[in-house]
């Protein structure tokens, strides 16, 4: 599964670094691509409610648009 979203606003390449670091935690990741203003995240088959979770947190924190994330909403309310 690949989610395109917007690259978080950093005031310095270190706060980018940081941003790519943290997301390399998230469940299931398998790579992400920079892409202009965007990232292309890839995640594998192992989908899961704990890296949605993750995704919407992260979003959250970095001040990203979550609307690509907006399709799974649903099934992470179910759980919480």
């Amino acid at each position: 599964m690949k989610i395109l979203f917007k690259k978080p606003i950093v005031s310095t390449n270190e706060k980018e670094k940081e941003f790519l670091l943290v997301l390399t935690k998230v469940p299931a990741y398998l790579n992400v691509e920079e892409m202009g203003g965007h990232f292309l995240l890839a995640l594998d088959n192992s989908l899961g409610i704990e890296t949605l979770q993750q995704l919407f947190v992260l979003f959250e924190d970095w001040g990203i648009d979550k609307s690509p994330l907006e399709s799974f909403n649903q099934l992470v309310n179910q759980y919480q």
